[in-house]
């Protein structure tokens, strides 16, 4: 790490506010990570790469910076740490409420790029960094991995598709929530990409992939048994009377090969809009072990949002303006441990930062930096929060943790599905216009497809845009 004069930055700034000029944003900076330190401190840190050859930061403590000041914290950094470029300064003295304003100038190729208007708002203060580079103690366990208090443990910033972190699923869903979907990869159908730091996992219709049509969803196969990633029951459906195929292709993504208990979730992403569209920000069991069905290993929704801009239950907005997620835990009383923050605006319309934070005695929610759900058990544990009448593994959470089952390894998910029989309850209206299914018929995937004039017009914006996921140690 190296901090320079003063002098040497303006000098510098100079120099790289020309070059941006004749340039353009023809680079995209990363998102840069502020961390206030407690009891004084602050680290600022950013992903490092090959081509770049300098990071600039210049902030002020609540006051604003122009483009070309020099802030109270200034730091010049040519030599990346473990592939991060990463500033510390414990003489920093900060408390929540403060506002840091920065900007960040970066070397790349030789061409200087400035990301500027930035702010960062303190609302906790973290344990401070051993300046000896020591690995402080964490609750967070990666499986077949270690840990350390406050590292980022896995980030993705989707400059590519990159399998060696996810693994892009191929199969046809069915309980519990039954989605109107398959899952496919490329090249069988481009409903998963990413490019430019953005990940795209866009809905398509099965009648537009070549091979298939209207009438073949009534009457053909859809077989994806090559490149299948799971058991072979769901890689083939076979339409069958009012059993059409899945009319609706769209993306998975899991994160196998990265599992761990205890920790903080941050994605950062713009939600699908779209009628009958619903996105899954999700922490999935990886051993399921207290049950394979009906969610009993248990599910976070780290953030959800209906695709359907005017969708009510008598006077109740439910559609994308109302914010949704929580612990899943049963099927018939899968609401029991949901919240919900309404909006004025369509959570759809722009990007925003959701974050879980997992820890041993409970689970909080926030989004873009502001807390909205708290999950905490009862005295006989998180299933003590549930009537008799759900139907739990009670034994098996019994020998758990009071947070049971979320105690054990999980990993992301990031998908977008349509329809199925948990999302949308009967009785709910859109733009005026019922929903044109039945939650527990088994006519439901056909009725929504019979009803495709009415909703496919309203997918413009389909797609669920990632920006980057991060995992923080606790």
């Amino acid at each position: 790490m190296a901090v320079c004069s003063v002098r040497r930055v303006v000098v510098l700034y100079i120099v790289y506010l020309q070059v941006i000029l004749i340039c353009g944003q023809q680079y995209r900076i990363h998102d840069v990570t502020i961390q206030a330190l407690g009891p004084k401190g602050i680290r600022v840190s950013m992903p490092a790469e090959p081509k770049q050859t300098l990071f600039v930061f210049q902030g002020n403590l609540n006051q604003k910076i122009n483009q070309n000041d020099v802030g109270r914290i200034s730091a010049e950094l040519i030599n990346p740490v473990n592939n991060r470029w990463v500033y510390e300064d414990l003489n920093v003295a900060l408390k929540v409420g403060d506002i840091i304003y920065y900007y960040v100038t970066v070397v790349y190729d030789g061409k200087g790029y400035i990301l500027d208007n930035q702010s960062f708002t303190v609302n906790e203060l973290e344990g401070p960094t051993n300046s000896k580079g020591d690995c402080l103690p964490t609750l967070t366990d990666i499986r077949n991995g270690k840990a350390c208090a406050g590292q980022v443990i896995f980030e993705d910033n989707f400059d590519d598709l990159r399998e060696d972190l996810w693994q892009i699923e191929q199969y046809i869903p069915d309980e519990p929530d039954y989605p109107f979907v398959s899952y496919q990869r490329p090249p069988n159908a481009a409903v998963v990409s990413a490019s430019a730091g953005y990940l795209y996992i866009a809905p398509q219709l099965l009648q537009n992939l070549q091979g298939f049509s209207n009438s073949s969803i009534y009457t053909g196969t859809l077989d994806l048994s090559s490149g299948c990633t799971t058991i072979s029951s769901k890689c083939r459906a076979e339409a069958w009377g009012a059993s059409i195929l899945p009319p609706i292709i769209s993306g998975k993504l899991t994160s196998k090969t990265f599992s761990f208990k205890y920790g903080i979730v941050e994605v950062r992403a713009k939600l699908p809009k779209g009628d009958w569209l619903f996105p899954d920000i999700l922490l999935e069991p990886l051993l399921k072990k207290y049950g394979m069905s009906n969610y009993a290993s248990g599910v976070l929704r780290i953030a959800g949002a209906r695709g359907n801009t005017r969708l009510q239950i008598g006077n109740n907005n439910i559609g994308n303006k109302l914010l949704y997620g929580g612990p899943i835990l049963d099927f018939e009383c899968r609401k029991n441990l949901l919240s919900n923050k309404l909006s004025d605006t369509n959570w759809g319309d722009d990007y925003h930062l959701y974050t879980a934070r997992w820890e041993p005695e409970r689970i909080t929610l926030s989004v873009d930096g502001l807390e909205w759900a708290r999950i905490e058990p009862a005295a006989s544990g998180l299933q003590g929060r549930f009537d008799r009448y759900c139907i739990l593994p009670r034994s098996l959470l019994a020998t758990g943790s009071n947070m049971a089952p979320f105690d054990d390894y999980s990993y992301i998910s990031l998908g977008v599905a349509a329809g199925g029989i948990t999302e949308f309850d009967d009785g709910a209206v859109s733009d005026g216009r019922p929903k044109p299914w039945r939650n527990k018929e088994r006519k439901a995937s056909l009725k929504f497809w019979q009803d495709m004039s009415s909703w496919y017009p309203t997918w413009n914006q389909a797609s669920l845009i990632v920006d980057y996921v991060r995992v923080r140690a606790l």
